[in-house]
């Protein structure tokens, strides 16, 4: 983790197929990370990433619901999804950056590094780089139990 950039890896037990159709399949999103997804899966695409207030997978605005919108950069199955990440309810959030890169560490087991760039200082306090930090450590959290059940 840096000044402007969030590092995370994680070791999943599942193999790098299944991991990448939760990062990239709506209903397996839905199970971990948004409440609700319009996901295009191909570079190039769009999505939209619905949080509402009262999931418990909140994201940022607390008091109403928050939706995130983007285009993906990068579509490598089982290796690599990058895609840009912008609140639309919120101004002066400035376009970042997400990236999730697989690596094959067993039959049944990927290592996901997720890096979330671009972040400028001036975020509103809602949408910081520290609940960023926060919330991407939850949400792995999710994804990684959701595979042990």
């Amino acid at each position: 983790m840096t000044g402007n950039e969030i590092r995370k890896t994680i070791e999943i037990d599942a193999s790098p197929e299944t991991v990448f159709k939760a990062l990239s399949d709506p209903k397996e999103l839905t199970n971990w990370f948004p409440d609700a997804v319009t996901f295009e899966p191909r570079a190039g695409g769009k999505f939209k990433f619905s949080f509402y207030k009262d999931s418990a997978r909140a994201c940022g605005n607390r008091d109403g619901n928050s939706f995130n919108e983007g285009k993906i950069l990068e579509f490598v199955p089982n290796k690599k999804l990058a895609y840009t990440w912008k609140w639309v309810d919120t101004p002066n959030f400035p376009e970042t950056i997400v990236t999730w890169e697989l690596e094959q560490m067993g039959p049944n087991k990927t290592r996901l590094k997720l890096t979330h760039s671009g972040f400028t200082g001036k975020e509103p306090s809602n949408k910081s780089f520290q609940d960023h930090n926060e919330g991407w450590s939850m949400h792995l959290n999710l994804l990684a139990e959701y595979y042990k059940k």
